[in-house]
């Protein structure tokens, strides 16, 4: 059974009272919504609660899904429009200098582990990136959406997108050559 096909069962059950169901269409996307929040926000607290918000709200609104674009589509709008939401109406997030410590001394100890070593620079070089770059890079690298995927989220124009990922592209590898040196190129070549 195709993954659409398998939703679209998912959902008829929920809209027939099966909240298991739903349970279900959480535990697989909950990574992605909280990685979505996570990009926007860039604070694990906001990005938790605007997650959870999220799901409140696609479940409450569920009906209204119509089938015209990919579920995941539909819910990563939501869950990227409720962590701009939560932004905008946020203080400025300030790091205290015991946390920034800690980050720097917890990239030291994954020397045995190269993917953690690569997903931890990963992870910091898109933290360099605005909220903005980050999120549309990991929608469609990590997620693999479309640009059409990504417009529909965001509400970008398409071109924007295009524009917007060239960019932030060119911005994640100035940020990872910096922190990396040499070690970038190989990382670099990986994806090219």
């Amino acid at each position: 059974m195709g993954r659409s096909m398998e939703h679209q069962e998912l959902i008829q059950r929920i809209l027939g009272g099966d909240s298991r169901a739903f349970g279900q269409l959480v535990e697989h996307y909950r990574h992605m919504v909280f990685t979505v929040c996570m990009r926007v926000l860039r604070d694990r607290e906001d990005a938790e609660e605007a997650a959870q918000d999220a799901f409140v709200k696609a479940f409450q609104n569920l009906q209204r899904f119509a089938g015209q674009s990919k579920f995941s589509t539909w819910l990563y709008t939501i869950a990227y429009r409720c962590a701009v939401t939560r932004g905008r109406r946020r203080k400025p997030a300030t790091q205290p200098l015991d946390e920034v410590n800690a980050e720097h001394q917890s990239g030291a100890g994954m020397a045995g582990n190269p993917q953690e070593e690569l997903q931890h620079h990963l992870s910091r070089a898109l933290g360099r990136l605005s909220p903005e770059d980050a999120s549309i890079l990991s929608l469609y690298h990590l997620e693999e959406q479309s640009v059409e995927e990504i417009v529909t989220i965001t509400g970008l124009g398409a071109s924007n997108v295009k524009v917007r990922l060239m960019r932030a592209r060119r911005k994640l590898e100035t940020v990872l050559r910096a922190e990396l040196g040499d070690e970038a190129e190989a990382l670099l070549l990986k994806d090219g």
